[in-house]
């Protein structure tokens, strides 16, 4: 005679007609932690310090900074832009409620690493509220997972940390402006601006 739990499973397979039953994925296997921009920072540098300092891929005027972001939506995972000798990049760390898994699309299920936690290097889609962003799972022991989407590839050409997120956010400054009479001659004045040109001519010839 089975065992009434036995003969409880058994029921539930006849009745549900399956044959396999499909463990769902485990909310253990992910590392998210709470963003820590510090814990990312030391993470980088620990990673430029193993690299060699004649790679001629790198540029170390930049080094490595970290700035946080201001969330578009206070549901959005939290981001900061990292600069690096090797690329520009935004960081998101999934900081749902504990336990959540990270609001991900992937087709294939996701590998595992020797430890049971979710594979780095792997590529998904994050979602926000507004759009969906291609990136990749990052895992250092300082971090835990968090997802990295690369906004620069190459970092060669600039000796600022400014420069080069201006360049990756495509953010370009304006060039100065000279306010002179001769400048102001050659631009096309509206109406209002006529009174005020108007205005600077009778104030010269009062002098």
């Amino acid at each position: 005679m089975l065992p009434l739990q036995a003969l409880w499973t058994e029921l539930f397979l006849v009745q549900t007609n399956m044959t396999d039953v499909v463990t769902p994925p485990q909310t253990s296997q992910w590392d998210c932690r709470w963003p820590d921009p510090v814990a990312l920072k030391v993470a980088n540098d620990r990673l430029l310090a193993s690299l060699s300092p004649d790679d001629p891929s790198l540029n170390r005027t930049l080094g490595v900074t970290v700035r946080m972001e201001p969330p578009d939506h206070p549901n959005d995972p939290v981001s900061a832009l990292l600069v690096s000798p090797w690329a520009v990049e935004r960081v998101f760390w999934h900081h749902g409620q504990p336990g959540s898994p990270p609001p991900i699309i992937h087709v294939a299920e996701l590998e595992l690493d020797a430890h049971g936690r979710v594979a780095a290097g792997q590529g998904v889609i994050l979602e926000t509220q507004e759009r969906t962003v291609p990136v990749v799972i990052g895992w250092e022991p300082e971090t835990g997972h968090h997802f990295v989407h690369t906004l620069l590839h190459r970092v060669h050409d600039f000796d600022t940390v400014d420069a080069a997120i201006n360049e990756a956010l495509g953010v370009h400054p304006l060039a100065p402006t000279h306010r002179s009479l001769s400048g102001h001659m050659q631009k096309k004045i509206s109406r209002r601006g006529l009174f005020g040109l108007s205005s600077l001519f009778k104030n010269r010839t009062d002098d």
